[in-house]
């Protein structure tokens, strides 16, 4: 077996090298973690953001819709009283030929 003698200032050495590693790695986690917090935020952010646009999306189709489909109904009203007033005038002519007979 062999015996190495070690000398403390080697010791001493050894172990600032040591903390000045653990000091390099503490502040690459610090900085891992202020990492993560902000995609956090972030990711919070985005899908808060999400929800509006969703919401504002809905709206702006539901008045749309609701603009197209009230257009339509004007349109079909005004058709259906032409048809209206067509049959009542069908309707007073047959009333006529029926009154000459």
């Amino acid at each position: 077996m062999t015996t190495e003698t070690v000398s403390l200032d080697f010791l001493a050495k050894q172990a600032k090298s040591n903390m000045d590693e653990m000091r390099l790695v503490r502040k690459d986690v610090a900085d891992m973690m202020r990492l993560v917090n902000a995609s956090y935020e972030l990711t919070r952010r985005i899908e808060r953001r999400q929800g509006e646009l969703r919401d504002d999306i809905e709206l702006m189709m539901k008045m749309e819709l609701g603009g197209s489909l009230a257009n339509i109904q004007t349109s079909i009203e005004a058709s259906l009283s032409k048809i209206e007033e067509s049959v009542s005038d069908i309707a007073r002519r047959v009333e006529a030929v029926e009154r000459e007979r």
